[in-house]
């Protein structure tokens, strides 16, 4: 790979909690900042004090530095997509979302075939440190990289080290946001006992944070105190990262039972619903004939409601009252197991139209997550073929984009009712 960019300014993608407290501090520590967010409102905040171009790739091209703090894996290679073909040859692009070692790897290697560097930068200390220039920063990746970036780091972040090579920075956030997830499960778990046990939690919380004082604890309240409007965000991110944190146990042979205990069950540690629960089976009658089992077992599948109550042929008859009645009712798979060789078998023959309504059940029930599906691709292209599958990316992105607005959506109305 080439040499880094000296000329340029420093480019934010990402005005949210964290992204906009860095692009603050580097306005106020002197770099010339340009930033970008698909929100107009967050990139008017700041009109008066950096530039605004009018894309990534518009921001991209003026950048020897662009600072990815967007929220998720899918939104870092959505940014990756527009910025690599814009950004110049020795630029470097420094990840701050936290995202999973996975995508972060083929994202770097993508940057690496056009001479762009990258650098993993996990973050901790929340939005104000970020405005305050207190974070601290965990960096990895390419030391010649990582010497060009340390100045710009350095405006919003008070502790910078230097974690390692490429990765290294993404992984030792995941365990940093493990702790922190794992200390909110234990201490919510506590305030349930203390509750119980007629301890008087207030008074609890203030010997915890005295204590925690003398024997350098966590600092820990005894709950989790977050405003209730945050609270169903701050539950996706942790389940975000917990998987990632999942994933890369996995990867290097790690035993973390805790972690893999608190994720699925995270939103009640943060005393909230899940944002899109799987719909939970429709019971079955206590007497039922074979057709009503296989119209309820379609609506479960398909996660749709299935009226063909008037609708008959031989052709339809077999599907309800054979494939879905009596196949997708046996019991010694579950749905989504059958899902995946249902997949498996439409990606074989090449059937994009067939794929779509089982790619879309999959994400609706909760059955695949976005980058389950998209590894689920992955997979598939080389058992059944790059001819068979190449238009199976697209859907997925595709379907992810979709699903992911309706969540929002979803969270939005769930926040203006809180």
């Amino acid at each position: 790979m080439g040499g880094i960019a000296e000329t340029g300014g420093v480019a934010v993608i990402g005005l949210g909690a964290i992204g906009s407290g860095v692009a603050g501090a580097l306005v106020a520590a002197g770099h010339e900042t340009l930033v970008h967010d698909v929100r107009s409102q967050a990139v008017q905040v700041f009109a008066d004090r950096a530039k605004a171009p009018g894309s990534v790739a518009e921001a991209a091209a003026r950048a020897r530095v662009l600072v990815v703090a967007v929220v998720d894996d899918a939104q870092v290679t959505a940014v990756f997509d527009e910025a690599l073909p814009a950004l110049p040859p020795g630029a470097v692009v420094l990840v701050l979302s936290t995202i999973s070692v996975a995508t972060l790897t083929v994202c770097a290697e993508r940057a690496d075939a056009l001479g762009v560097h990258v650098v993993d930068c996990g973050v901790t200390g929340g939005p104000q440190a970020a405005a305050d220039g207190r974070l601290v920063a965990m960096l990895g990746g390419d030391a010649d990289a990582v010497d060009a970036v340390v100045p710009v780091v350095e405006a919003f972040a008070g502790t910078v080290v230097r974690m390692g090579g490429r990765g290294a920075g993404m992984r030792a956030k995941l365990v940093r946001n493990q702790m922190q997830y794992g200390i909110w499960a234990v201490a919510a778990e506590a305030e349930r006992l203390a509750v119980a046990a007629g301890v008087d939690v207030e008074a609890l919380k203030t010997v915890v944070r005295a204590g925690d004082v003398l024997t350098g604890g966590p600092t820990t309240l005894m709950g989790v105190d977050l405003p209730p409007e945050t609270r169903r965000g701050t539950a996706a991110l942790a389940h975000k990262d917990l998987r990632a944190a999942l994933d890369l146990a996995e990867a290097v042979g790690a035993d973390v039972p805790l972690t893999a205990a608190i994720e699925p069950t995270y939103d009640s540690v943060l005393g909230t619903e899940p944002a899109e629960p799987a719909p939970a089976a429709t019971p079955a009658p206590a007497t039922e004939t074979v057709r009503e089992r296989g119209l309820r077992r379609m609506s479960e599948v398909y996660n749709l409601p299935m009226d063909l109550s008037g609708a008959t042929s031989p052709y339809v008859d077999v599907t309800i009252e054979h494939l879905f009645g009596d196949i997708w009712s046996r019991p010694a798979l579950d749905t989504r197991e059958r899902r995946l060789l249902t997949i498996g078998v439409i990606a074989a023959l090449g059937k994009d139209d067939l794929m779509e309504l089982q790619l879309s059940s999959a994400l609706a029930r909760g059955e695949l997550t976005p980058e389950q599906l998209r590894e689920t691709i992955v997979h598939l292209a080389h058992y059944a073929g790059w001819p068979l599958t190449a238009g199976l990316g697209g859907i997925v992105e595709r379907l992810i984009r979709k699903h992911e607005a309706a969540t929002d959506k979803a969270a939005d109305r769930a926040a203006e009712d809180a």
